[in-house]
């Protein structure tokens, strides 16, 4: 039995939030044997289990596993099939109580947010929703802007640019210097990685991680990005570039200002994943690795790096905070690269419709012949 809870968005109803839950059960009677066996393959696969050392659980027993990365959704080629699904009404047990002769009992589980349907059982964006609720509040022209979906603020046309006179070339360098890094991270084996965390049993785990190469290939990559040396710190440093040109009415200036902030208030909390007992914020998390393990300089100038990582260890297990690390890059760099497309969005508009100096584009592989 394969069942698909999906969310949909009822133009008719009065109150159309929260979303209105409905289940879909699939109908194999309705398909042929060859979309059988693909909507099974694309519901029922699972990479091989990384960990299949753990012991097996107790009845009522209850074990975490903290992920990131990897993939463990169902692939959006499943929408293809979406017709086969039939609808279980309310109040309908939708077959769950007659499971005999059923092997499995599987579920599409798309990314969060990833799919809507409207009362028409129609495919309805996220964006489009709250389009259809500016409508609805009167104002038929009102575009939304959400948060996370870099498409919704895009639909705006590039700010006008302003203050001229103070754009250079070195300045267009800056903001591809940080194009260059931000996919050198995107492209990179590390981000491609899984990290997986489980317990074996109380105070050890087992973990699949990142390999160490591809881990010291992004750490100055990172560093670039985050660290308050004047000659790095080159997310700020480019934030303040583009608001400094672009119009302080203008929405995409408030999406960018509103990344920067988050992406500096992270660094300075606490590291909050996997949840623990440390206090040490994100950026000395960052530094202990950095310096504490001398994987970029021997000393460093900020707190004792090594002392924080002598208590990140004694607080919590290798693998957790190994895991706490990948989880906080993983974040800035999120962060990033959300304020960069409406950076990017606006600064190739200045320079090619208003002839603002640019640079030259100096790739690695011309360096290194790559």
């Amino acid at each position: 039995m394969i069942t698909w809870l999906i969310l949909a968005y009822d133009r008719t109803a009065e109150e159309r939030f929260p979303f209105k839950r409905k289940w879909y059960r699939f109908n194999p009677d309705r398909a042929t044997p060859e979309q059988v066996e693909t909507v099974l393959r694309l519901v029922g696969h699972r990479e091989r289990r990384e960990i299949d050392h753990r012991p097996p659980l107790a009845v009522g027993e209850t074990r975490v596993t903290w992920s990131l990365g990897g993939n463990p959704c169902t692939h959006r080629a499943i929408l293809d099939y979406r017709h086969l699904f039939d609808f279980v009404p309310d109040g309908d047990d939708g077959g769950f109580g007659d499971m005999e002769g059923r092997t499995a009992l599987l579920s599409v589980a798309l990314p969060a947010n990833a799919y809507f349907e409207d009362e028409t059982e129609q495919p309805i964006s996220l964006m489009e929703i709250f389009d259809e609720e500016a409508k609805r509040n009167g104002d038929d022209d009102s575009r939304a802007i959400l948060l996370d979906h870099p498409e919704s603020i895009l639909r705006f046309d590039p700010s006008p640019p302003v203050r001229a006179d103070l754009w250079t070339a070195k300045d267009a360098g800056l903001v591809m210097q940080l194009k260059t890094v931000q996919g050198q991270l995107m492209r990179s084996r590390w981000l491609r990685s899984k990290c997986v965390v489980s317990p074996v049993e109380p105070g050890q785990y087992e973990a699949v991680l990142p390999l160490q190469d591809d881990c010291m290939a992004v750490i100055l990559p990172f560093r670039q990005l985050y660290s308050k040396d004047a000659s790095d710190d080159l997310f700020n440093r480019v934030c303040n570039l583009h608001n400094r040109h672009c119009l302080k009415s203008h929405a995409t200036r408030w999406w960018v200002a509103h990344y920067q902030k988050q992406f500096n208030s992270f660094l300075e909390r606490p590291q909050s994943f996997p949840p623990g007992q440390t206090t040490l914020i994100a950026r000395r998390y960052l530094d202990a690795f950095a310096y504490g393990a001398r994987l970029v300089h021997a000393t460093s100038r900020t707190a004792d790096p090594a002392a924080d990582l002598e208590r990140l260890l004694k607080e919590r297990s290798r693998e957790l905070v190994v895991m706490g690390y990948h989880y906080i890059l993983r974040q800035l760099l999120g962060y990033v690269s959300q304020a960069l497309v409406v950076i990017l969005h606006n600064v190739d508009h200045w320079i090619g419709k208003h002839d603002w100096a640019t640079c030259p584009d100096i790739r690695n592989d011309q360096l290194f012949g790559g």
